[in-house]
């Protein structure tokens, strides 16, 4: 079950989201020095999803190329007025498919006084490394919210304004594969864009950030 917190689902309401969904083809660049073992996918051209006004786009991806989808990443805008209060927000998310599962970290929100916990997906450095250590996998993790909610100037997730990685966990054939994804984030948070991700081909082996 796709997990959000309150306060996601409280904006999710307010948007309709549009799908596109796109398969990526696998189209890697190894060299001898490179780990035969990491699988990379250098995306070209780089998939942007951009953010509409109260509604948004949403690109699927097949991490290893198996035909099934791994993962999901959207940019969605809600922007209405209640009781004569604005509210104008831009949201990101990144979600694990068909058993795929976000390295990810709960942060408090406070918006009006009141405290909602949210997951966030956690922004790695390459050579970071991903793999079964780590405890706090979900099937969703926000990249980042910015804007102004109920009046109140709201800005959250480790994403926005940053060029990171983010950790993978996706399924094959019964097995954990570890996977990470590069992707950035506008400091606004409109636009999200993906630049290339890797998996490790040895079931529950660990991989860094950036390793190819």
């Amino acid at each position: 079950m796709k997990k959000n917190s309150a306060l996601s689902k409280k904006m999710t309401k307010y948007s309709v989201l549009a799908g596109a969904a796109i398969t990526m083809i696998a189209a890697c660049k190894k060299d001898d020095s490179n780990d035969p073992n990491i699988i990379e996918t250098d995306v070209n051209p780089d998939i942007s999803i951009t953010s509409m006004n109260n509604s948004g786009n949403e690109v699927e991806i097949d991490i290893n190329g198996d035909g099934i989808l791994d993962v999901s990443i959207g940019a969605y805008n809600y922007n209405y007025t209640y009781g004569g209060t604005s509210t104008s927000v831009n949201y990101g998310y990144i979600s694990g498919l068909n058993g795929g599962q976000v390295l990810t970290q709960s942060e408090s929100i406070i918006v009006g006084g009141n405290s909602y916990m949210e997951d966030f997906a956690t922004a790695l450095s390459e050579g970071n490394s991903i793999g079964p250590s780590q405890v706090t996998w979900l099937d969703y993790g926000s990249l980042g919210l910015k804007g102004t909610y109920y009046g109140q100037e709201i800005t959250a997730g480790q994403f926005l304004g940053q060029d990171k990685y983010v950790g993978l966990s996706i399924q094959a054939a019964g097995n954990t594969h570890y996977a990470w994804m590069r992707l950035s984030m506008t400091a606004d948070g409109s636009n999200v864009t993906v630049y290339e991700y890797a998996y490790h081909i040895n079931p529950n082996t660990p991989i860094e950030a950036g390793a190819k």
